[in-house]
C-alpha cells in the first residue's frame, strides 16, 4: 500500500498521531531553549544554573513517563490523551504566569512531561498498537508533525517573543493547546470505537499472540538478553546527539565556523530526517523494524567520523545530514521494534521505561560532554570514543538479536 492510498484510507488517525508530535515540540528542548535569553533574565540565572534547573525537571519527567506511561495499556485512549493536553495547556498557562523558580520549574516539569514525554509516548503506542499491517508508514507519517514544528515554530516564537514578550507567547501556546484539544482531537479520533474494536478483535483471534510470540511484561522484557543488548546500542542514541548538539556552538568554535555555518547546516539535519522517515517507514513494513536496528548505527556513527576528521566548512553539513538521517531512522523504528518483539497489549509499559532510559541518557550528556571539554579533551578524541561505542554496541546488538532470535517465553 502506498503512502497516498494508506493515508485516504487513515487521513483522521494519522491526523491524530501529527497534531501528538506537533503539540510535542512545545516540551522538547528546541523550544524551551528559545526562551532561554529571558528565562534566565527574569529568574537571575546563570547558563549552568538554568542548564541544571532543565536537566533536573527532564529527568524527573523521565522517571515519572515510567509509571505514568504505563497506563496507556489500561486507560481509554481519548480519556488519556485529554488529561495530558489538558495538563500540557494548564502548565503554559502557569508558567505564563510564574514569578518564583519554583513555580516556574513545576510548570517547566508538567510541560517537558507531557509534550515530550507523554505526547510523542502516546504517538508512538497508538500507531504501533492499531495499524499491526503499516506500523512504518504510520509511525513516519505521524512523526512529520515534530518536524513540522522544528521548521515552524523557531522563527515564529522568536518573532512573537520580541512582539508581545515571553510570557504572553507561553499563555498563547497554551490557548493553542487548549483549541487542538476542544475542536481538532475530537474531529481526528472520530471512529475511534470501531478502530479499538478491530483490535481486540485482532487480540482475540490470535489469543494475546503477535508476530514471534506472545505479549510480554514489562518483567519479561527485563530478562530478554535481545532486549538488554539492543538497549546498549539504543541509549547510545540520544546521548552522543543530545551531546553534540547541546555543545554546538563550542564546536563551531574549534573548528573555526560561523554560528550562520551550523544554522543553515541545521536545515540540512531537518530535510534529512524527513526525508529518512518516510523512506524508512515501508521498509520496516516490509523486513520489520528489528533487522534494522543494528544498521540504525551507521549514520550515527557517520556523523562523528565527518565532524571528527575535518573542519571543512561543508563539514557541518554532513555530520549534522547524517544526524538527521540517524534520528530519522530511530523514532519509528523505536516503536515498531517493541511491537514486533513483545507484542502491544503491554506496549505502552515497556516503550515508558525505554523512553525513559534513553531521556536519562539525554539528560546526561550535556554535563558529560562538557565537563570533557573543560577537561581539554580534544574534539577528536571525544569522537573517536563515541565511533568506537556506536561500533561495538551495533555488534553486540547484531549478535544478540541473532543469538537469541526466537527465545524461549517464560510462563507460556
Amino acid at each position: 500500500m502506498t503512502y497516498l492510498v494508506f493515508l485516504r484510507s487513515n487521513f483522521r488517525f494519522i491526523g491524530y498521531g501529527f497534531l501528538l508530535t506537533m503539540l510535542s515540540s512545545y516540551g522538547q528542548t528546541f523550544y524551551v531553549a528559545l526562551y532561554g535569553t529571558e528565562i534566565r533574565a527574569e529568574f537571575g540565572l546563570g547558563h549552568g544554573s538554568f542548564g541544571a534547573v532543565f536537566s533536573t525537571v527532564s529527568i524527573v519527567a523521565a522517571v515519572s513517563l515510567v509509571w505514568l506511561g504505563r497506563l496507556i495499556d489500561r486507560v481509554d485512549l481519548r480519556r488519556y490523551t485529554a488529561v495530558t493536553l489538558t495538563a500540557l495547556t494548564g502548565s503554559m498557562v502557569v508558567l505564563s504566569f510564574a514569578h518564583s523558580l519554583w513555580l516556574f520549574a513545576l510548570a517547566l516539569f508538567v510541560i517537558r512531561l507531557c509534550g515530550q514525554g507523554l505526547a510523542i509516548h502516546i504517538m508512538g503506542t497508538a500507531m504501533a498498537r492499531y495499524f499491526p499491517q503499516d506500523r512504518g508508514k504510520a509511525l513516519s507519517l505521524s512523526g512529520l508533525g515534530l518536524a513540522t514544528g522544528e521548521t515552524i515554530l523557531p522563527i515564529t516564537t522568536v518573532a512573537l517573543i520580541a512582539a508581545i514578550g515571553w510570557r504572553n507567547v507561553w499563555l498563547a501556546t497554551g490557548l493553542v493547546t487548549a483549541l487542538v484539544l476542544l475542536v481538532l482531537v475530537p474531529i481526528v479520533l472520530k471512529g475511534f470505537d470501531q478502530r479499538h474494536a478491530d483490535y481486540l478483535a485482532r487480540q482475540s483471534q490470535s489469543g494475546g499472540r503477535h508476530g514471534e510470540g506472545r505479549d510480554w511484561t514489562r518483567l519479561e522484557v527485563l530478562r530478554d538478553p535481545r532486549y538488554l543488548g539492543v538497549m546498549v546500542l539504543l541509549l547510545a542514541y540520544p546521548y552522543v546527539s543530545t551531546g553534540v548538539l547541546f555543545h554546538q556552538a563550542y564546536i563551531a568554535e574549534i573548528r573555526g565556523w560561523p554560528i550562520e555555518l551550523l544554522a543553515t547546516g541545521l536545515i540540512s539535519m531537518a530535510f534529512m530526517k524527513v526525508l529518512t522517515s518516510l523512506a524508512i517507514g515501508p521498509m520496516i513494513d516490509r523486513s520489520g523494524a528489528v533487522r534494522l536496528i543494528p544498521a540504525s548505527a551507521l549514520p550515527f556513527i557517520a556523523c562523528f567520523v565527518a565532524l571528527g576528521v575535518s573542519g571543512h566548512p561543508l563539514i557541518p553539513y554532513v555530520f549534522l545530514g547524517a544526524l538527521g538521517v540517524g534520528i530519522g531512522m530511530l523514532q519509528p523504528i523505536l516503536s515498531a521494534m517493541f511491537a514486533e518483539m513483545y507484542g502491544v497489549r503491554n506496549l505502552g509499559g515497556i516503550r515508558a521505561m525505554s523512553v525513559a532510559a534513553m531521556v536519562l541518557a539525554a539528560a546526561a550528556a550535556p554535563a558529560t560532554f562538557g565537563f570533557a571539554f573543560d577537561l581539554g579533551v580534544s574534539i577528536e578524541t571525544v569522537t573517536v570514543t563515541c565511533i568506537i561505542y556506536m561500533a561495538l554496541a551495533a555488534g553486540l546488538a547484531l549478535i544478540v538479536l541473532r543469538r537469541h532470535a526466537d527465545p524461549l517465553i517464560a510462563n507460556d
